[in-house]
C-alpha cells in the first residue's frame, strides 16, 4: 500500500483562523467485484488529527478498466500536488495521474511503456520518474492547454552501469540535481549517481558499502543551495548515511541491523527554515539547535527514529554526524594521555629516581607511561565499533586491529619524543 501525507500549503493557512489539517493519502484497491465492473476507487484519502484519523473520501484516478490486477504502486506529494503510479503483474495498463490536493482535479496523465519504479515531485511541479532502465522529466503545468512529452534523460554513460533503477529523488529546490540508485545484478551491491537533471549527466558516483545486497528504499533532505543528506536502506536491514557537498558524495554513517526483518521506508522529516543572513559569516552556534529526523519502517510493523543534529554553515545546514563526535573524542584523549605520559617522567627525574628503576619493566625502551595507553587504545576501538560505524579519519568501515595499531604508534612517537626532551634539560 502506498502511502504520503499532504500537508495544506501555507499561504492558504494563512487565510484561515485555523490551520487546516493534513490529509492522509493512500493507495487501496475496491472489491474485486468493483474491479470486475470497471469501478476501482483507489485514492483513499483521510483527514488527520491529534486523536483520529478518519475516511473523506475514495477516488478512480486510473482509466477504468475491468482488470482486478492494476493497483496505486507509487504515490508522491509535494506542496499542492500528488502524483501516482499504476502497478500491474501484464506488460499494459500503466500510467502516472498527478492531481491538485486542494480539490483532486487532475493536472496531467501520463502513459508509460512499462511499469513506474519510482517518482517525485519538485518544488516548480517538475516531475521525474524511472522505469527499470530509463529516466523521465515532465512539467504538470502548461500555458497552452497541451503538455509536451516527456524528455528522456541519456544518463548512461558510453560503458553503461550495469543493473535496474530502484529510486530517484529531487535533490536541490529548483529541481537542477537528481539522486538516483541502481542495483546491480543478482543482489551484489547498489551504486547512488548523482544527476544533472536537465542535461541527464552524471556528476558524480558512489558505491554503497559491501553486503548491502540491494537497495529497498531512498530518501533525501536538501540542506544547501547544492547538496543535502541522502539514506539508503539496504536488503541487509542496514541505513547508509551520506552527504552530497558539491560534486561530492561521501558516507558518513553506517547503521547495521536497524530492524529485524527488511526495511521497506526511509523518510526524512521537513527541513528546517533557512539559516539567517548573519550566519553567512560561518558555522555559528545556534541557542536553539535544528535537527532532522529519519524514520525507518520495516515489513515487521517495526519503526526506528534516528536524530541528527545540524549546524548553521555559510551556504545552509551541515550534519553533524558520530564521525566528528569521535574525531574530537579521539583528539582530546590523546591529549590527555600525552600529558599524563610527561607529568609521570618530569615527577620520576626530580625525584631522583631511574626510570628503570621506578618502572622496571620499562627496559625494553618503550617511553614512560605507555604500557598504560594499551588499554584505553583497546577501548577506544572498541567505543568507535559500538557506537561510530565509520573511520573519523576516512569514509571506511572501522577496522578495529588496523585503527588501533596506527593510535598506538602515534603515542609511543609523540610520548618518546617528549621524554627525550626533558631527559636533556635534566
Amino acid at each position: 500500500m502506498s502511502l504520503a501525507i499532504s500537508h495544506p500549503p501555507a499561504r492558504q493557512s494563512k487565510k484561515s483562523k485555523s490551520a487546516p489539517s493534513p490529509k492522509l493519502l493512500a493507495g487501496i484497491n475496491s472489491s474485486e467485484q468493483q474491479q470486475l465492473k470497471g469501478k476501482n476507487e483507489h485514492f483513499r484519502v483521510f483527514s488527520v488529527s491529534p486523536s483520529t484519523i478518519e475516511p473523506k473520501s475514495k477516488l478512480q484516478l486510473f482509466t477504468p478498466n475491468s482488470r482486478t490486477d492494476v493497483y496505486q504502486r507509487v504515490l508522491r506529494t509535494r506542496g499542492s500536488l500528488a502524483a501516482v503510479a499504476s502497478g500491474a503483474s501484464g506488460k499494459t495498463g500503466f500510467e502516472i495521474v498527478v492531481v491538485s490536493t486542494t480539490d483532486f482535479a487532475v493536472k496531467r496523465r501520463i502513459t508509460t511503456e512499462a511499469e513506474v519504479g519510482d517518482l517525485d515531485l519538485a518544488e516548480d511541479e517538475s516531475l521525474v520518474y524511472c522505469t527499470d532502465k530509463e529516466i523521465f522529466t515532465a512539467s504538470t503545468t502548461t500555458s497552452s492547454g497541451s503538455h509536451p512529452a516527456p524528455t528522456k534523460l541519456n544518463f548512461q554513460p558510453s560503458s553503461p552501469i550495469p543493473g535496474k533503477l530502484r529510486s530517484l529523488r529531487y535533490l536541490t529546490p529548483k529541481h537542477e540535481r537528481l539522486v538516483a540508485v541502481i542495483n546491480a545484478p543478482q543482489r551484489t551491491g547498489a551504486t547512488v549517481l548523482l544527476l544533472d537533471a536537465i542535461t541527464g549527466s552524471i556528476i558524480t558516483q558512489k558505491k554503497l558499502h559491501r553486503g548491502i545486497g540491494a537497495v529497498t528504499s531512498l530518501d533525501v533532505i536538501n540542506l544547501t543551495d547544492n547538496g543535502g543528506a541522502v539514506a539508503v536502506a539496504g536488503a541487509d536491514a542496514s541505513i547508509e548515511l551520506l552527504v552530497v557537498d558539491g560534486a561530492k558524495i561521501r558516507r558518513v554513517q553506517l547503521f547495521r541491523d536497524v530492524h529485524p526483518f527488511q526495511i521497506t521506508k526511509v523518510s526524512f522529516s521537513p527541513p528546517p527554515p533557512p539559516p539567517p543572513p548573519s550566519s553567512a559569516s560561518g558555522v555559528e552556534e545556534d541557542e536553539n539547535p535544528h535537527v532532522v529526523r529519519l524514520a525507518t519502517t520495516s515489513i515487521g510493523n517495526t519503526i526506528v527514529v534516528y536524530t541528527f543534529p545540524l549546524v548553521t554553515t555559510k551556504r545552509g545546514y551541515g550534519l553533524l554526524c558520530a564521525s566528528r563526535a569521535a574525531m574530537s573524542v579521539i583528539l582530546s584523549l590523546i591529549a590527555v594521555v600525552v600529558f599524563a605520559a610527561l607529568l609521570q617522567v618530569v615527577f620520576v627525574t626530580r625525584g631522583g629516581l631511574m626510570v628503570n628503576e621506578f618502572l622496571p619493566g620499562l627496559h625494553k625502551e618503550t617511553p614512560v607511561g605507555t604500557e598504560s595507553v594499551e588499554a584505553d587504545v583497546d577501548a577506544l576501538v572498541a567505543g568507535l565499533k559500538a557506537g561510530a560505524a565509520t573511520d573519523p579519519f576516512g569514509e571506511d568501515v572501522v577496522d578495529g586491529e588496523e585503527l588501533g595499531e596506527e593510535l598506538m604508534e602515534e603515542l609511543l612517537k609523540a610520548a618518546a619524543e617528549k621524554a627525550t626532551e626533558k631527559k636533556d634539560e635534566l
